[in-house]
């Protein structure tokens, strides 16, 4: 592939496609109108559609294989079969036990009807998510392996 005007014009619509998102992500963060955040919301992402389209066209058909079969090439990667030690097994069970435990504060404030802190409650459903995502992060493949067999069927199909 020639590296001339259309193969760097193709890789700024690329960089530029994506942009669209990491805003759209911040969007509720920003003290807008919902009206004028939605619309500038879908303006905007559909120009980040149109630019990837037009990265498309400007870089072929070869180059977007390419980047196609990288792309998912990340996904398929076989993870490391080696075993963690205990210690280490001992911190992400701890860590998934304890991302359940918001869910239990909002039960638990739902029965006693105790009014509700949203600023608390939402910072601390986001920690519970980032804790569950560490802890299987943290037990490895072969416990992933391990939950996802709890749920095989083992007679014939």
């Amino acid at each position: 592939m020639n590296k001339d005007w259309k193969y760097y014009l193709g890789i700024i619509l690329i960089g530029y496609s994506f942009l669209p998102f990491l805003v759209f992500a911040a969007l509720p963060f920003i003290d807008v109108d919902i009206a004028k955040s939605g619309t500038f919301a879908v303006t905007f992402l559909a120009t980040g559609e149109l630019a990837f389209i037009g990265a498309a066209a400007l870089l072929g058909k070869e180059f977007m294989l390419v980047m196609k079969t990288r792309f998912m090439s990340f996904f398929k990667k076989k993870p490391s079969s080696k075993h963690i030690s205990r210690t280490r097994h001992r911190i992400g069970v701890v860590l998934m036990i304890a991302s359940l435990l918001p869910y239990y504060y909002v039960l638990l404030s739902e029965i006693f009807f105790l009014p509700p802190d949203h600023g608390i409650l939402t910072w601390s459903l986001i920690i519970s998510e980032l804790l569950f995502i560490t802890s299987m992060l943290t037990l490895g493949s072969q416990f992933w392996d391990r939950l996802t067999h709890l749920f095989d069927w083992p007679g014939p199909e």
